[in-house]
């Protein structure tokens, strides 16, 4: 099977407030790919199995909210789950 042209990076940690913060890009080899390519959805699927397995590590070391990062994937970034402000 040839290698895939993307690489999904993940890093996490604990923020200063304690929130899990994820922070996860998809880097592509040759440059991003047409929108609706199935090189953008393979990359986006590994992307979100590599964010699942950070939560899943979060939830292992205590973590009760969680804040993701996700870029390198045809947005500026997107920010999922910022907690409010009590929650």
């Amino acid at each position: 099977m040839p290698e895939e042209p993307f690489t999904a990076n993940v890093n996490a940690g604990f923020s200063e407030d304690g929130i899990w913060v994820i922070d996860a890009r998809l880097d592509w080899r040759d440059g991003l790919p047409p929108e609706g390519s199935d090189r953008i959805g393979r990359g986006r699927l590994a992307l979100l199995a590599a964010i699942a397995r950070e939560g899943a590590r979060g939830r292992a070391l205590g973590a009760t909210r969680v804040r993701v990062h996700m870029s390198g994937h045809h947005t500026e970034g997107i920010t999922i789950g910022e907690p409010e402000s009590g929650t």
